[in-house]
């Protein structure tokens, strides 16, 4: 079930799930108006070096454009350690404001079950990492590296250093499309090769912003966003029924070693 999901996931970005259609327009229209956005907002940016043909490592569809996370995020950041900065961890959220780490960021959900809490003077010595709801929630050190999820809660909260935010503040890319790309197999093996290299213990908020990513018009995008959802579900009830079988195939083994038992 794993590799169907990535298989879905594969397809979808390499733009081989879904028809594209002439009137949706070009992608590289696209990126003008997300960089004519960004600079609405009188931020300056780091430019980004264009992307090298040994960069790419398939085919997209003609529609389609190549270009850096970083062109299309309009922040990339982390947070930091309480411990640094002389905050302390407390025991609820009435105490304090919710923080997330890497165990809490799960492939495409946030996950509370262990929950942490530190004092709420971190959003005031950290406010570059305060969580906005909408944003996306990348795992960048250890093992749990490659999850992404979207942090689509109320609560304030504020992150550690081995969590990344990509925020979009814009119309012009679907949220879930994103969390789907960086959900896939294509993006986690690019995230590993990164960590891995020489020297590098993590991966650095520049490496984040050089990843290359396969971008599709806008409606492009919402009609792979629909498709996947559709599969994902199938994959759902499947993995459900599988859950169900095994749990008949048990109570009937189990039946039939107390009858062998009884003999």
């Amino acid at each position: 079930l794993s590799q169907l999901r990535q298989s879905f996931l594969r397809e979808a970005m390499q733009g081989k799930l879904i028809k594209q259609d002439p009137k949706d327009g070009h992608a590289k229209d696209l990126l003008e108006k997300i960089k004519a956005e960004k600079t609405k907002s009188g931020k300056k940016e780091k430019e980004l070096p264009p992307i090298k043909p040994e960069e790419i490592p398939f085919e997209i569809p003609d529609n389609w454009v190549w270009c850096r996370l970083g062109e299309i995020c309009n922040t990339i950041t982390k947070g930091s350690s309480p411990k640094w900065q002389g905050v302390q961890y407390v025991d609820s959220l009435e105490k304090g404001i919710l923080f997330i780490t890497s165990k809490n960021v799960n492939s495409f959900k946030i996950d509370l079950t262990e929950s942490s809490y530190v004092e709420s003077k971190f959003n005031e010595i950290e406010p570059r990492s305060i969580l906005k709801k909408g944003d996306l929630l990348t795992n960048i050190v250890g093992a749990s590296i490659g999850r992404t999820a979207l942090y689509d809660l109320d609560y304030i909260a504020n992150i550690n250093q081995a969590v990344c935010i990509l925020r979009i503040e814009h119309s012009f890319i679907s949220k879930a499309f994103l969390l789907f790309l960086m959900n896939s197999n294509f993006i986690i093996q690019l995230m590993f090769k990164m960590q891995f290299a020489p020297g590098r213990a993590n991966l650095s908020m520049g490496d984040l912003a050089n990843f290359p990513i396969p971008l599709p018009p806008l409606q492009e995008q919402n009609r792979i966003v629909t498709k996947v959802d559709e599969l994902m579900k199938l994959c759902d009830g499947l993995q459900e029924s599988i859950q169900a079988s095994r749990e008949q195939n048990e109570l009937l083994l189990q039946q039939v070693l107390k009858e062998a038992l009884k003999n």
